[in-house]
C-alpha cells in the first residue's frame, strides 16, 4: 500500500534534488510546487533534527529572537518556499524519510 508524503523544503531547487534522489525508490504521483500562503506551517519540523544550522530549523536571528504567534506557536516559518507531494510503497517509507532528511527537508511532526 503507498503512503501520501508531503516534504518541505527552503528552496525550489531542495525540493527538485530530493526528488531525484527518490526516483531509485518506488514513488508516484511526484509535484513540487510553490507552498500555498494558506498552508497551515505550525506543525512542520525538520526530518531528524536536519538543517544546515547544525540540527535547529531556523537560521541565526530566529534563534535569538524567534516569532511567536497569539498562542504561543513557533510563527516565521519563511524560510520554507516549496513542497513535494509523492507516494511511495509503504515498505520504502523509511529510506523515503532518510533521503529527506538528507536533503534537509522538513514535515508534519505527527507523519514522523
Amino acid at each position: 500500500m503507498a503512503k501520501h508524503v508531503e516534504a518541505f523544503f527552503q528552496t525550489e531547487n531542495d525540493a527538485e534534488s530530493a526528488k531525484a534522489s527518490l526516483q531509485k525508490l518506488t514513488i508516484e504521483h511526484e509535484m513540487v510546487e510553490a507552498i500555498p500562503e494558506d498552508k497551515d506551517l505550525t506543525t512542520i519540523v525538520p526530518v531528524g533534527g536536519s538543517s544546515s544550522t547544525g540540527g535547529g530549523a531556523f537560521n541565526f536571528t530566529e534563534v535569538v529572537q524567534p516569532a511567536f504567534d497569539d498562542e504561543g506557536a513557533l510563527f516565521d516559518k519563511r524560510h520554507l518556499t516549496h513542497i513535494l507531494h509523492f507516494e511511495v510503497q509503504e515498505e520504502e517509507y523509511e529510506r523515503a524519510l532518510e533521503i529527506i532528511k538528507e536533503h534537509e527537508g522538513h514535515m508534519d511532526k505527527s507523519h514522523l
